[in-house]
């Protein structure tokens, strides 16, 4: 593995890794840091962690290879339960596989490390050489992952591990009506905080939920990002609720395409309605 290190250590004299850490701070280890945990804080929304195997070579002695995921301050939300942590297997990340992790309070935060089952069928953790070598890559960081059974060994279990937030469950359209302006809103705080994506998403059910509003704000990004069918479809669903700044935008979206004359006609709609 380039750049890697692959039973490098085999001095019987030295400490294992796991005597050397300090806390869960990286050590310096042959010129490359090796971490004994990958800590990440969490926002105040939900996020989902994505984990997906790479490669799994368990040495002798080790029976499954895994990463323990723990959550600070929230919960893995798995099956109906709210879990402080959870071990994924090699297994279960084969195809990838995504938990979805719900803050409860300010300063949350999940960490991950190597786990693995050794020769009595235990779940074993933070013991012998264990550690992780951490790249990154553009959509991801990986970690290379050594156990605690003999010296270290970072091909042992390769793992992909990627974060983004949760999209919000969809809500049954005969509810979605008394929720509208709350999802409106909400939307409208995470476009503040920078988080575009997450806004459209709670702006899309808001508009489906036919909040003129939330229409608007999602044409006036979708234009932006030249998406100008997507951006129609919403601008006029706000104009046939009133919406005058909407009657404006298809009147852009319109002239953008040579389409003056129906352009004109609702520039002078907007008019009317305005009282101008």
């Amino acid at each position: 593995m380039t750049g890697l290190y692959q039973d490098a250590e085999r001095a019987t004299d030295e400490p294992p890794l796991a005597d050397r850490y300090a806390g869960g701070e990286p050590l310096t280890w042959h010129g490359a840091k090796v971490y004994p945990v990958l800590s990440e804080v969490l926002g105040d929304v939900p996020t989902t962690v994505t984990l997906t195997l790479r490669s799994a070579q368990p040495r002798h002695g080790v029976h499954g290879l895994g990463i323990g995921l723990a959550v600070e301050g929230g919960h893995v939300q798995l099956d109906g339960r709210q879990l402080g942590g959870v071990d994924v297997w090699s297994d279960a990340m084969a195809e990838g596989i995504d938990l979805r992790v719900c803050p409860t309070g300010a300063g949350a935060a999940l960490s991950l490390t190597p786990v693995w089952v050794d020769a009595n069928e235990a779940i074993v953790s933070w013991s012998g050489n264990y550690g992780m070598l951490i790249t990154r890559e553009r959509s991801c960081l990986v970690l290379h992952c050594s156990t605690g059974v003999g010296p270290p060994d970072f091909t042992e279990l390769v793992v992909e591990f990627a974060t983004c937030p949760t999209p919000p469950d969809p809500i049954p359209p005969a509810e979605a009506g008394r929720y509208g302006g709350a999802l409106y809103d909400l939307g409208v705080a995470m476009h503040g905080r920078g988080d575009e994506l997450q806004a459209c998403q709670l702006w899309r059910q808001a508009a489906d939920s036919g909040h003129a509003g939330a229409a608007y704000d999602l044409a006036v990004v979708l234009l932006r990002y030249a998406q100008l069918d997507e951006a129609e479809h919403w601008w006029r669903m706000a104009a046939d609720h009133g919406d005058v700044r909407a009657m404006a935008g298809v009147a852009e979206v319109l002239e953008r395409r040579g389409k003056t004359t129906e352009a004109r006609i609702w520039r002078a709609a907007m008019s009317a309605e305005s009282g101008h």
